[in-house]
Protein backbone atom coordinates (compact mmCIF):
# COMPACT_ATOMS: atom_id res chain seq x y z
CA UNK A 1 0.00 0.00 0.00
CA UNK A 2 0.73 3.64 -0.43
CA UNK A 3 -0.38 6.89 1.01
CA UNK A 4 -1.58 8.21 -2.99
CA UNK A 5 -4.62 9.96 -2.99
CA UNK A 6 -6.58 8.46 -5.94
CA UNK A 7 -9.91 10.64 -7.63
CA UNK A 8 -12.06 8.69 -10.39
CA UNK A 9 -13.56 11.18 -12.47
CA UNK A 10 -17.45 10.91 -12.17
CA UNK A 11 -18.15 9.84 -15.88
CA UNK A 12 -15.08 7.87 -16.05
CA UNK A 13 -15.88 4.75 -18.16
CA UNK A 14 -18.77 3.48 -20.14
CA UNK A 15 -21.41 6.13 -21.51
CA UNK A 16 -24.87 5.58 -21.75
CA UNK A 17 -24.78 4.93 -25.44
CA UNK A 18 -22.15 1.92 -24.45
CA UNK A 19 -24.17 0.44 -21.70
CA UNK A 20 -27.12 0.07 -23.68
CA UNK A 21 -25.51 -1.39 -27.00
CA UNK A 22 -24.51 -4.30 -24.77
CA UNK A 23 -27.71 -4.60 -23.21
CA UNK A 24 -28.90 -4.83 -26.59
CA UNK A 25 -26.19 -7.28 -27.84
CA UNK A 26 -26.66 -9.62 -24.55
CA UNK A 27 -30.27 -9.34 -25.10
CA UNK A 28 -29.95 -10.46 -28.75
CA UNK A 29 -27.92 -13.70 -27.76
CA UNK A 30 -30.25 -14.62 -25.56
CA UNK A 31 -33.08 -14.58 -28.00
CA UNK A 32 -30.93 -15.83 -31.02
CA UNK A 33 -28.15 -17.49 -29.62
CA UNK A 34 -25.67 -17.80 -32.97
CA UNK A 35 -25.28 -13.35 -33.57
CA UNK A 36 -23.52 -11.64 -36.24
CA UNK A 37 -21.68 -8.28 -35.33
CA UNK A 38 -20.84 -5.58 -38.15
CA UNK A 39 -17.58 -4.54 -36.11
CA UNK A 40 -16.60 -3.92 -32.74
CA UNK A 41 -19.56 -2.95 -31.21
CA UNK A 42 -17.08 -0.95 -29.16
CA UNK A 43 -13.80 0.32 -29.32
CA UNK A 44 -12.12 -2.13 -26.51
CA UNK A 45 -10.79 -5.45 -26.50
CA UNK A 46 -11.91 -6.92 -23.42
CA UNK A 47 -15.56 -6.03 -24.07
CA UNK A 48 -15.47 -7.88 -27.78
CA UNK A 49 -13.59 -10.67 -25.99
CA UNK A 50 -16.34 -10.88 -23.44
CA UNK A 51 -19.34 -10.66 -26.24
CA UNK A 52 -17.42 -13.01 -28.34
CA UNK A 53 -17.19 -15.74 -25.37
CA UNK A 54 -21.16 -15.49 -25.62
CA UNK A 55 -21.35 -16.26 -28.92
CA UNK A 56 -21.12 -12.57 -30.69
CA UNK A 57 -19.03 -13.16 -34.10
CA UNK A 58 -17.10 -10.08 -35.65
CA UNK A 59 -17.36 -9.89 -39.10
CA UNK A 60 -15.87 -6.85 -40.76
CA UNK A 61 -17.54 -7.71 -44.37
CA UNK A 62 -21.47 -7.91 -44.18
CA UNK A 63 -21.15 -10.38 -47.13
CA UNK A 64 -19.45 -12.56 -45.28
CA UNK A 65 -22.01 -13.23 -42.56
CA UNK A 66 -24.01 -16.27 -43.31
CA UNK A 67 -27.39 -16.14 -44.21
CA UNK A 68 -30.00 -16.63 -41.78
CA UNK A 69 -27.33 -15.03 -38.85
CA UNK A 70 -29.14 -11.84 -36.94
CA UNK A 71 -26.71 -8.74 -37.55
CA UNK A 72 -25.76 -6.12 -34.89
CA UNK A 73 -25.39 -2.94 -35.91
CA UNK A 74 -22.90 -1.46 -33.39
CA UNK A 75 -23.38 1.99 -31.17
CA UNK A 76 -21.47 4.33 -33.73
CA UNK A 77 -23.59 4.04 -36.64
CA UNK A 78 -23.79 2.01 -39.94
CA UNK A 79 -23.97 3.47 -43.25
CA UNK A 80 -27.07 3.40 -45.55
CA UNK A 81 -25.07 1.27 -48.12
CA UNK A 82 -24.94 -1.56 -45.23
CA UNK A 83 -28.34 -0.93 -44.24
CA UNK A 84 -29.47 -1.51 -47.78
CA UNK A 85 -27.41 -4.30 -48.40
CA UNK A 86 -29.01 -6.03 -45.30
CA UNK A 87 -32.72 -5.48 -46.01
CA UNK A 88 -31.74 -6.61 -49.79
CA UNK A 89 -30.58 -9.62 -48.19
CA UNK A 90 -33.69 -9.62 -45.95
CA UNK A 91 -31.85 -10.24 -42.24
CA UNK A 92 -32.62 -9.76 -39.47
CA UNK A 93 -31.50 -6.31 -38.47
CA UNK A 94 -30.47 -5.71 -34.02
CA UNK A 95 -29.78 -2.04 -34.22
CA UNK A 96 -27.44 -1.02 -31.69
CA UNK A 97 -27.01 2.58 -32.65
CA UNK A 98 -26.61 5.02 -30.17
CA UNK A 99 -29.51 7.46 -30.34
CA UNK A 100 -27.03 10.46 -29.82
CA UNK A 101 -25.92 9.32 -33.10
CA UNK A 102 -29.08 9.60 -34.53
CA UNK A 103 -29.67 12.60 -34.05
CA UNK A 104 -26.80 13.64 -35.48
CA UNK A 105 -27.87 11.92 -38.88
CA UNK A 106 -31.25 13.71 -38.12
CA UNK A 107 -30.02 16.83 -37.92
CA UNK A 108 -27.44 16.55 -40.96
CA UNK A 109 -30.37 15.24 -42.86
CA UNK A 110 -32.54 18.61 -41.66
CA UNK A 111 -29.10 21.06 -43.04
CA UNK A 112 -29.36 19.45 -46.32
CA UNK A 113 -33.54 19.56 -46.43
CA UNK A 114 -32.68 23.90 -45.78
CA UNK A 115 -30.48 23.93 -49.07
CA UNK A 116 -26.80 23.92 -47.08
CA UNK A 117 -23.71 22.23 -47.95
CA UNK A 118 -23.02 19.75 -44.85
CA UNK A 119 -20.28 19.85 -43.27
CA UNK A 120 -18.94 17.04 -40.61
CA UNK A 121 -16.58 17.88 -38.00
CA UNK A 122 -14.82 14.82 -37.37
CA UNK A 123 -12.13 12.11 -38.07
CA UNK A 124 -12.61 10.50 -41.76
CA UNK A 125 -12.71 6.81 -41.63
CA UNK A 126 -14.12 6.73 -38.36
CA UNK A 127 -17.13 4.49 -38.43
CA UNK A 128 -19.11 7.60 -36.45
CA UNK A 129 -18.42 9.73 -39.54
CA UNK A 130 -18.59 7.45 -42.41
CA UNK A 131 -22.20 6.69 -40.57
CA UNK A 132 -23.34 10.35 -40.45
CA UNK A 133 -21.81 11.31 -43.65
CA UNK A 134 -23.93 8.29 -45.73
CA UNK A 135 -27.03 9.89 -44.66
CA UNK A 136 -26.56 13.19 -47.21
CA UNK A 137 -25.29 13.78 -50.61
CA UNK A 138 -21.41 15.23 -51.07
CA UNK A 139 -20.88 15.98 -47.38
CA UNK A 140 -17.35 18.03 -46.72
CA UNK A 141 -15.16 16.21 -43.78
CA UNK A 142 -12.89 18.30 -41.37
CA UNK A 143 -11.05 17.04 -38.69
CA UNK A 144 -8.63 20.36 -37.83
CA UNK A 145 -8.56 23.83 -38.59
CA UNK A 146 -5.70 23.37 -41.24
CA UNK A 147 -8.12 21.44 -42.85
CA UNK A 148 -10.64 24.38 -42.33
CA UNK A 149 -8.13 26.50 -43.88
CA UNK A 150 -7.96 24.82 -47.33
CA UNK A 151 -12.20 25.07 -47.76
CA UNK A 152 -13.43 27.34 -50.71
CA UNK A 153 -15.75 29.77 -49.71
CA UNK A 154 -19.35 28.87 -49.21
CA UNK A 155 -22.80 29.99 -49.63
CA UNK A 156 -24.92 28.71 -47.13
CA UNK A 157 -23.65 25.84 -45.25
CA UNK A 158 -24.29 23.53 -41.58
CA UNK A 159 -22.11 21.69 -39.45
CA UNK A 160 -22.72 19.07 -37.54
CA UNK A 161 -20.26 17.09 -35.06
CA UNK A 162 -18.79 13.70 -34.29
CA UNK A 163 -20.45 12.87 -30.94
CA UNK A 164 -16.99 12.39 -29.20
CA UNK A 165 -15.16 15.81 -30.96
CA UNK A 166 -13.54 18.02 -28.06
CA UNK A 167 -14.31 21.40 -28.11
CA UNK A 168 -10.93 23.05 -28.60
CA UNK A 169 -10.49 21.55 -32.08
CA UNK A 170 -13.82 22.52 -32.85
CA UNK A 171 -13.31 25.57 -31.68
CA UNK A 172 -10.64 26.24 -34.37
CA UNK A 173 -12.53 24.72 -36.86
CA UNK A 174 -15.43 26.88 -36.41
CA UNK A 175 -13.00 30.17 -36.49
CA UNK A 176 -12.12 29.53 -39.68
CA UNK A 177 -15.39 28.08 -41.12
CA UNK A 178 -17.42 31.32 -40.04
CA UNK A 179 -14.51 33.23 -42.26
CA UNK A 180 -15.71 31.40 -45.42
CA UNK A 181 -19.27 30.98 -44.76
CA UNK A 182 -21.80 34.08 -45.40
CA UNK A 183 -24.77 31.73 -44.12
CA UNK A 184 -23.58 29.64 -41.73
CA UNK A 185 -25.46 27.18 -38.85
CA UNK A 186 -23.93 25.02 -36.27
CA UNK A 187 -25.81 22.32 -34.53
CA UNK A 188 -23.56 21.67 -31.16
CA UNK A 189 -23.94 17.85 -31.44
CA UNK A 190 -21.01 16.76 -29.47
CA UNK A 191 -22.71 14.68 -26.59
CA UNK A 192 -23.40 15.54 -23.29
CA UNK A 193 -21.38 12.14 -21.68
CA UNK A 194 -18.31 13.53 -23.95
CA UNK A 195 -18.38 17.36 -22.64
CA UNK A 196 -18.97 16.55 -19.48
CA UNK A 197 -15.67 13.58 -19.41
CA UNK A 198 -13.69 16.38 -21.03
CA UNK A 199 -14.61 18.91 -18.35
CA UNK A 200 -13.96 16.38 -15.33
CA UNK A 201 -10.59 15.29 -16.73
CA UNK A 202 -9.83 19.00 -17.28
CA UNK A 203 -10.51 19.92 -13.65
CA UNK A 204 -9.04 16.83 -12.58
CA UNK A 205 -5.41 17.42 -14.78
CA UNK A 206 -5.26 21.01 -13.18
CA UNK A 207 -5.22 20.26 -9.73
CA UNK A 208 -3.54 16.29 -9.76
CA UNK A 209 -0.39 15.21 -9.73
CA UNK A 210 -0.06 12.33 -12.44
CA UNK A 211 -2.93 11.66 -14.31
CA UNK A 212 -4.36 7.72 -15.78
CA UNK A 213 -6.77 8.10 -18.92
CA UNK A 214 -8.44 4.23 -19.05
CA UNK A 215 -9.27 3.02 -22.64
CA UNK A 216 -7.95 1.38 -25.83
CA UNK A 217 -5.38 2.60 -28.03
CA UNK A 218 -8.18 1.89 -31.10
CA UNK A 219 -10.82 3.97 -29.18
CA UNK A 220 -10.60 7.88 -30.72
CA UNK A 221 -12.45 9.68 -27.46
CA UNK A 222 -10.04 8.03 -25.39
CA UNK A 223 -7.06 9.16 -27.04
CA UNK A 224 -8.88 12.70 -27.20
CA UNK A 225 -8.97 12.35 -23.80
CA UNK A 226 -5.49 11.37 -23.21
CA UNK A 227 -4.67 14.63 -25.95
CA UNK A 228 -6.38 17.11 -23.17
CA UNK A 229 -4.74 15.55 -20.15
CA UNK A 230 -1.36 16.05 -21.79
CA UNK A 231 -1.59 19.89 -22.77
CA UNK A 232 -2.21 20.41 -18.90
CA UNK A 233 -0.85 17.90 -17.43
CA UNK A 234 2.42 16.86 -18.46
CA UNK A 235 2.34 13.63 -15.75
CA UNK A 236 -0.16 12.07 -17.87
CA UNK A 237 -0.15 8.56 -18.95
CA UNK A 238 -3.04 6.09 -21.12
CA UNK A 239 -3.22 2.88 -20.21
CA UNK A 240 -5.10 -0.19 -21.53
CA UNK A 241 -4.77 -2.16 -18.68
CA UNK A 242 -3.34 -2.63 -15.45
CA UNK A 243 -0.30 -4.33 -17.46
CA UNK A 244 0.62 -0.83 -18.59
CA UNK A 245 1.26 0.67 -15.44
CA UNK A 246 5.11 1.92 -14.50
CA UNK A 247 5.56 2.54 -10.81
CA UNK A 248 8.29 5.36 -11.91
CA UNK A 249 5.09 7.70 -13.07
CA UNK A 250 3.98 7.73 -9.30
CA UNK A 251 7.38 8.45 -7.10
CA UNK A 252 7.34 11.57 -6.42
CA UNK A 253 3.28 12.03 -6.42
CA UNK A 254 0.81 12.72 -3.93
CA UNK A 255 -2.45 12.84 -6.23
CA UNK A 256 -3.95 10.79 -8.85
CA UNK A 257 -6.47 11.65 -11.28
CA UNK A 258 -8.46 8.65 -13.55
CA UNK A 259 -10.64 9.07 -15.93
CA UNK A 260 -11.69 7.02 -18.72
CA UNK A 261 -13.09 6.61 -22.22
CA UNK A 262 -16.46 5.72 -22.99
CA UNK A 263 -15.83 2.04 -24.40
CA UNK A 264 -13.73 1.26 -20.77
CA UNK A 265 -15.37 -1.00 -18.57
CA UNK A 266 -16.43 0.22 -15.42
CA UNK A 267 -13.97 -2.66 -13.68
CA UNK A 268 -10.89 -2.30 -15.72
CA UNK A 269 -11.06 1.34 -13.93
CA UNK A 270 -11.39 -0.15 -10.99
CA UNK A 271 -8.06 -2.51 -11.62
CA UNK A 272 -6.22 0.14 -12.50
CA UNK A 273 -7.52 2.14 -8.91
CA UNK A 274 -6.57 -0.71 -7.25
CA UNK A 275 -3.40 -1.65 -8.58
CA UNK A 276 -2.26 2.11 -8.61
CA UNK A 277 -2.92 1.53 -4.60
CA UNK A 278 -0.72 -1.11 -4.11
CA UNK A 279 1.98 0.09 -5.67
CA UNK A 280 5.11 -0.30 -3.47
CA UNK A 281 6.41 3.17 -3.69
Amino acid sequence: MNNLSITVAEDAGFCFGVRRALDIVRDAVKRYGKVAMLGDIVHNERVVLDLERLGVKVYQDINDIPDGVPVIFRSHGTSENIWRQARERDMTIIDATCPLVREIHQAAKELEADGRQVIIIGDPGHDEVEGIASRVADPIIIANPQDADSLEKIGKAGVVIQSTQFHENVKGILAKLVMKIKDLRIINTICKPTRNRQSQLRELAEKKDVIIVVGSFTSANTKRLTSIAEKINPSSYQVQSVDDIQSDWFRNAKTVGISAGASTPDEIVTEVKEKISALPI
